[in-house]
């Protein structure tokens, strides 16, 4: 073996670094219409080193080259980042309908513990918990499931304040007065710490680091859409197609190169 093989390696290692950015941009225009999404966006490590003996060189990428003697300069795919910037606030009119502007994160309560979302689709289960679409209860901010406890009333009653604050108007005779049922607990997560755990949640390996959100503004009948914008996901998806495609085409000509020149060889 020798430098003739080079190409392929970089090759091989462009395709393999556009693949998974490939499925990091399908997945964000799969969530584009997603509520409160926040779409990821891929980070490329360069590597540029003089002729040494390859070893792995990550984890998730790996060539066994027997020790083979080459000068490595390739793109590897290093790692996925979530952009938290905030999406476009639309407005829906339903009173269980809640987004948050500025900083902060629901926190919901699931069979694997707490997890948070950004997404303020909510309904209500038939005994009166707030609830995702998925079933998991919308936590107050004293860690308990916020229920709305009374059986005669309409989601028209509910009245959500900008700090979080669930009131419900309920009738007493010919008066209608407002009840304070629990304020919604709206969290803040240090920067780099919340990860995807699937279902439009995210998750903190150490809780502690969570603390209550002080910037921030709660909006009944409001909806936080994704972040994704759909014009450069596809034009990002065209130009990886493209260069995926390119690195295949190089691997393609590089294999049948080395072919020949076996072929040829062992005919000498």
């Amino acid at each position: 073996m020798g430098l003739s093989h080079q190409p392929l390696y970089i090759a091989t290692a462009g395709a393999y670094a556009n693949q998974r950015k490939l499925e990091v941009i399908s997945n964000n225009l799969a969530n584009a219409s997603t509520y409160g999404y926040k779409r990821d966006i891929v980070a490329f490590e360069g590597l540029f080193e003089p002729a040494s003996p390859i070893t792995p060189l990550n984890p998730k990428l790996y060539f066994d080259l027997h020790n083979e003697q080459v000068s490595q300069r390739m793109v590897l795919f290093d790692e996925t980042y979530t952009d938290f910037s905030q999406g476009a606030l639309i407005e829906t009119g339903n009173p269980l309908d809640i987004a948050i502007s500025g900083d902060g994160f629901f926190a919901v309560q699931t069979e694997d513990g707490i997890k948070f979302t950004r997404a303020g689709n909510f309904t209500i289960s038939p005994d009166g918990y707030i609830i995702t679409p998925q079933g998991y209860k919308l936590l107050g901010k004293k860690g308990e499931p916020i229920r709305i406890p009374f059986e005669e009333w309409a989601p028209q009653d509910i009245v959500i304040t900008p700090d979080g604050g669930v009131f419900l108007g309920v009738r007493q005779g010919e008066e209608r007065k407002s009840i304070f049922i629990d304020q919604i607990g709206i969290y803040s997560i240090p920067e780099g710490l919340a990860k995807k755990v699937g279902e439009n949640l995210f998750d903190v390996d150490d809780i502690s680091y969570v603390q209550d959100s002080e910037n921030f503004k709660v909006l009944q009948g409001f909806l936080e859409s994704s972040n994704v914008n759909p014009i450069n996901e596809m034009v990002s998806l065209i130009e990886v197609q493209r260069a995926y495609e390119a690195n295949t085409r190089v691997i393609t000509s590089v294999d049948s190169t080395l072919s020949t020149s076996i072929r040829d060889l062992g005919r000498i």
